[in-house]
């Protein structure tokens, strides 16, 4: 009997931490019911608050859409802030080339995407 109290201490800790450890479906679902009644943070410069960030999120979501390749034939993506809005452009190697650049338009405040294309 004094043998076998400590291993099943051992085995009921252990139970009972691994019952409190949730599945990662779990941990989603209770954070989105907690995002339901919380307020969320929002970054006093918003959240893309400079061009850098701008740009990183032009090519985040660029790339699967138009392809690696292509985007990084643009670069550098340059940016600029008018009225808070981010417009991000690629750039075009030669004027006599056929082809085009991506643009996109970011909200700066809220990191939405506003406008998407890629001219021709």
């Amino acid at each position: 009997m004094k043998n076998t109290l400590p291993l099943l201490l051992t085995i009921l800790i252990c139970a009972i931490c691994s019952a409190q450890i949730a599945s990662d479906h779990d941990e989603f679902v209770y954070n989105r019911r907690l995002m339901k009644t919380s307020p969320s943070y929002v970054p006093k410069d918003g959240f893309v608050p400079d061009k850098d960030t701008a740009i990183a999120i032009a090519y985040a979501v660029a790339l699967p859409i138009y392809g690696k390749k292509e985007i990084d034939g643009e670069k550098p993506l340059r940016a600029e802030l008018d009225d808070g809005v981010w417009t991000v452009l690629g750039t075009l190697h030669c004027q006599s080339c056929e082809g085009g650049t991506l643009v996109m338009q970011i909200d700066k405040t809220t990191g939405r995407i506003v406008f998407l294309t890629h001219t021709m």
